[in-house]
């Protein structure tokens, strides 16, 4: 059976992976060197700039080429990709291209049904300024959407948001990025909260907080053009909170609530919080899945950071009458699918407080069953991170060679439990197990200067450690427009216009680009064997 998820028709074992086998038979012919080699090219790659072809606002659409705005001088843009808002309190915003908006004082973004409050096609979106946001849909509420390799990415940077999800749609998110990644950076403050419909008799089926992946729409990777039905994606998927404030809360759901949900396929994908994050999650009740944090690859590999911050990641118990093998609740839950790499959590200088019906911590790298089992992925405490709860708790490997329910496969990898050094078999129900994990770093001083006994490097668990430029992809079918009124304003250009404006650039930078992506590759490609080894 398949799940429909805005329109990528996703297996359920893709889009909720459970503790037991929930991968279909996948072929892992995933090659390691190149594709951390293309990952780093195209997270290090600065991508050329090109202005929105048009943006909405409540329901009337402006063309580029010339400046727009109101008479009150609540919104303004600048007729390419720069908008600005400074006590704007009406309806939908969208563009077609790449937007950033800054926000001043206090704006209100309030979508119509079957709206998103700012939705951005074919292009990055990016959010920042001193300023407030309160942005309120039924559906997704900040998205954009990308082709899988371009585009997708939402950044927020500085600015307060407040994200609310109502729930009159099948599956919300507070953020979406449709082949794309999510940071919030630079002290932002984020507050989301996903919930059901008010009155609804039933609760949306898939509940998000943040959701970022790497699969762009599967009727037409790009416009005009039809998706190969096999095609891998190389961007997208990750997420990232950087020196910020997150605080998600989703409501129960009848399949997955998850406050931050992470997927790829045939990617390798990257969750950080870092930096002086401070990041609080409550997922809600589920009858498959509920998560606070949900990391998940299909061929390939995961790894999630958490570096000098604070985390608290919830959720609550699984809904009652239902199976345990299909209904299962994490705090922190990473899952891989890969033969060549390790996937890890890795925590260094942070206190983490996770709790969840199945297990507090998890990290699992599946194969096919009867097969040689893939790398262990690994939960490494770094430093001093020493486990509080529970008392005496320990690192514990989990180990099946086949487990033949509905979608076998073999596990390998490791779970946060009580004392113990032996193998666990299955974390589901299982009294050696911790449901409720915190780990601290003692009196969060410098750890001793004496090498460990295996002296490691500094946090790196990804092949591909370097960071995104600041440009902030962003791509998704735009959900915002009602029946547009078209309208160019006095004197605008038309679309092809501007963007010929800006073409002698972007061939100079295109050309830039061919000589810096050898090195790129190459660099990626040390890195990678660097992991494996």
């Amino acid at each position: 059976m398949r799940k429909q998820i805005h329109d990528n028709p996703i297996d359920h074992g893709c889009s909720c992976a459970l503790s037991r086998g929930t991968w279909r038979r996948v072929g892992a012919k995933l090659a390691c060197a190149g594709a951390c080699a293309l990952m780093a090219g195209q997270l290090l790659l600065p991508s050329v700039a090109l202005a929105a072809d048009w943006v909405n606002v409540g329901g009337t659409q402006y063309d580029a080429g010339a400046a727009a705005g109101d008479e009150a001088g609540t919104w303004s843009w600048d007729g390419a990709n720069d908008m600005k808002l400074n006590g704007y309190d009406g309806g939908s915003i969208g563009a077609k291209g790449n937007l950033a908006i800054g926000v001043t004082g206090t704006n209100t973004v309030t979508a119509d049904a079957g709206q998103s409050a700012i939705a951005v096609k074919n292009g990055n979106l990016a959010i920042t300024g001193d300023g407030t946001l309160n942005a309120t849909a039924q559906n997704d509420v900040i998205t954009a959407s990308g082709d899988g390799r371009t585009g997708g990415d939402v950044t927020i940077s500085g600015v307060s948001v407040n994200a609310t999800a109502s729930g009159a749609a099948e599956n919300v998110a507070g953020i979406r990025a449709t082949a794309g990644s999510v940071t919030i950076d630079k002290g932002a403050d984020v507050k989301i909260e996903a919930k059901s419909a008010e009155g609804s008799w039933r609760p949306m089926e898939i509940i998000c907080g943040i959701h970022a992946d790497n699969i762009p729409n599967r009727h037409a990777a790009q416009e005009g053009e039809q998706e190969e039905p096999d095609s891998a994606y190389e961007h997208g998927g990750d997420v990232t909170v950087d020196g910020a404030s997150l605080s998600i809360k989703t409501g129960d759901a009848s399949w997955a609530s998850m406050c931050i949900n992470t997927f790829g396929i045939k990617k390798n994908t990257l969750m950080k919080i870092v930096n002086g994050a401070d990041v609080t999650l409550s997922a809600g009740s589920a009858a498959s899945l509920s998560a606070g944090i949900s990391s998940r690859s299909q061929a390939g590999a995961v790894w999630m950071l958490v570096e000098k911050s604070n985390l608290t990641s919830r959720s609550l118990s699984a809904a009652s009458g239902i199976d345990a093998d299909r209904n299962q609740s994490f705090g922190i839950m990473a899952e891989a699918n890969t033969r060549f790499e390790t996937p890890r959590i890795q925590i260094f200088k942070s206190k983490i407080e996770a709790s969840g019906a199945t297990a507090g911590i998890y990290a699992i790298n599946r194969n096919g069953a009867n097969a040689t089992l893939y790398h262990a992925a690994m939960i490494d405490l770094r430093g001093n991170a020493m486990i509080t709860t529970p008392t005496d708790g320990a690192v514990r490997d989990v180990k099946k060679v086949v487990d033949t329910g509905q979608w076998p496969s073999s596990q390998s990898g490791q779970v946060i439990g009580v004392a113990g050094s032996s193998s666990i078999s299955d974390i589901v129900g299982s009294a050696e197990v911790a449901h409720d994990v915190a780990i601290d770093f003692g009196d969060g001083q410098e750890p001793d200067p004496t090498p460990d006994p295996e002296p490691a490097p500094e946090p790196d668990p990804m092949p591909n450690p370097e960071q995104k430029p600041d440009l902030k992809p962003v791509d998704k079918d735009a959900k915002t427009t009602k029946t547009v009124t078209t309208k160019t304003a006095a004197g605008a250009k038309n679309a092809s216009g501007a963007l010929a404006a800006t073409g002698d650039s972007a061939a100079t930078t295109a050309a830039a680009l061919g000589i810096a992506g050898a090195s790129v590759i190459g660099a990626g490609f040390v890195a990678s064997k660097r992991h494996n080894r």
